[in-house]
């Protein structure tokens, strides 16, 4: 007899095009890594989900106690553990050194800048092509909109959907460290 796989709640701030959502994600045993990654589903559920325009991610437009998202439609996923994103082991198959690789990278409406761990030299054809998985996971990482500088969010892990990537820049020194506050800072 199968028992049912076992669920939590994790807080996460998700980033669409046009809306800034901050909410408890419903997530398996594998973390959020297991749920971006999921081919059974195509979307996210957001329990107490409080949804804002991006252009002013202060203001509160709508509350949901429970509010579904299309995963294929969500940005960045950022959230105030590593913990949250799942088993290391999980997110990175084999047993391979990683190295650390300051980057920016820029979607239409957003600029992020922190560390991408890879094994061995960084190759981008490969981030951009291999894997199953459409979220590509930043480290000690900041968001800033350019369009709309209110939004700024500093967090220890970001993921990115590689779909909506547009450029990346491997950088000498991460701006990630840099103080500001904004939504999102030190949640």
């Amino acid at each position: 007899m199968a028992l049912p796989m076992s669920s939590r709640l994790i807080p996460a701030e998700i980033l669409t095009n046009s809306h800034y959502i901050f909410g408890q994600v419903k997530v398996i045993q594998s973390g959020l890594m297991g749920m971006l990654t999921d081919t059974t589903t195509s979307y996210l559920e957001v329990n107490d989900a409080s949804v804002a325009q991006i252009h002013k991610p202060s203001n509160v437009v709508n509350y949901a106690p429970l509010l579904y998202i299309v995963r294929s439609q969500v940005v960045a996923v950022c959230l105030n553990k590593r913990e949250y994103m799942g088993l290391q082991g999980v997110m990175k198959g084999g047993f391979q050194r990683l190295f650390p690789y300051p980057v920016q990278i820029t979607t239409r409406m957003y600029d992020l800048f922190g560390t991408l761990e890879w094994s061995g030299r960084f190759e981008f054809s490969a981030l951009i092509t291999e894997g199953t998985s459409s979220f590509i996971v930043m480290y000690d990482a900041a968001l800033t909109a350019p369009l709309f500088p209110a939004l700024r969010i500093e967090s220890p892990v970001i993921s990115v959907n590689r779909s909506f990537l547009e450029t990346l820049v491997m950088v000498r020194k991460s701006p990630a460290a840099t103080t500001g506050a904004g939504v999102g800072a030190g949640e």
